[in-house]
């Protein structure tokens, strides 16, 4: 419990720490690039989701169910896409914003703890890469659980929580893309990174759903929502280090 209030006093802080830090800049750059993303994969998910329902009607004929039902079926559907939406979305974005997210973590930890790196440009170009190479794995693994959970969708007694099983998988995995910038500052190896976010799995998604509530604000979270959580979660990560050295 002590963990979840730290991650909602991180969020708490965190535009105070932007503010200080004049890092607004960094809200319109996250917004510009999230807004691009979105649009499109907004007119992707409307046509499969329509798709799909069309597919579903010729074979179990929807539309001469009850409107409850088929409004039902039409709700997970969406559910469903708006998750999937939101896999491959953030993926994208965060390969994209990888090179900010870098600069942000690190002048956020010489803020808070006076930590100073003087990096090459190899140095720094490993950093992105690793980003990259980590937003990439954490997509893979998200793919295979979430088409697992997808599954329980047929099982009429169980598919009403699909939605939430999705949203908690997703929420562990985001948070996992913000902190390990921080880890790898630390000289955290991938396999010490993965082990350091299932010992915290609990507080990091916690931290990772706070950040999708966010992000889903219609047009501001896409704006507020990048900085905001690259800044929360880096702190976060610092504190829990030096917890547990």
């Amino acid at each position: 419990m002590r963990n979840l209030k730290l991650v909602i006093d991180e969020y708490y802080e965190a535009p105070k720490l932007i503010k200080e830090m004049k890092l607004k800049w960094g809200y319109f750059l996250g917004g510009a690039i999230g807004l691009i993303i979105l649009v499109f994969f907004y007119w992707i998910s409307g046509y499969f989701g329509d798709w799909i329902f069309e597919k579903l009607n010729q074979i179990f004929k929807i539309n001469e169910y009850g409107s409850i039902v088929r409004g039902i079926i039409v709700f997970i559907i969406r559910i469903i896409m708006i998750g999937i939406e939101y896999l491959f979305f953030k993926a994208v974005l965060l390969t994209l914003l990888a090179p900010f997210f870098s600069y942000i973590s690190e002048k956020v930890e010489t803020k808070i703890y006076g930590t100073k790196y003087s990096f090459t440009l190899k140095e720094n170009i490993g950093f992105i890469l690793r980003g990259v190479k980590i937003a990439g794995k954490s997509l893979l693994k998200e793919i295979v659980i979430t088409l697992l959970i997808i599954l329980l969708s047929f099982i009429p007694a169980v598919n009403f929580v699909v939605p939430i099983l999705i949203f908690i998988v997703q929420s562990y995995f985001i948070s996992y893309n913000f902190v390990d910038y921080t880890l790898e500052r630390h000289k955290y190896g991938e396999k010490e990174s993965i082990q350091f976010m299932k010992s915290n799995r609990v507080t990091f998604t916690f931290a990772g759903a706070i950040f999708t509530f966010v992000y889903f604000i219609p047009i501001v979270g896409i704006i507020v929502g990048p900085l905001l959580a690259i800044v929360a979660l880096t702190s976060l990560t610092l504190k829990i280090i030096k917890q547990n050295p």
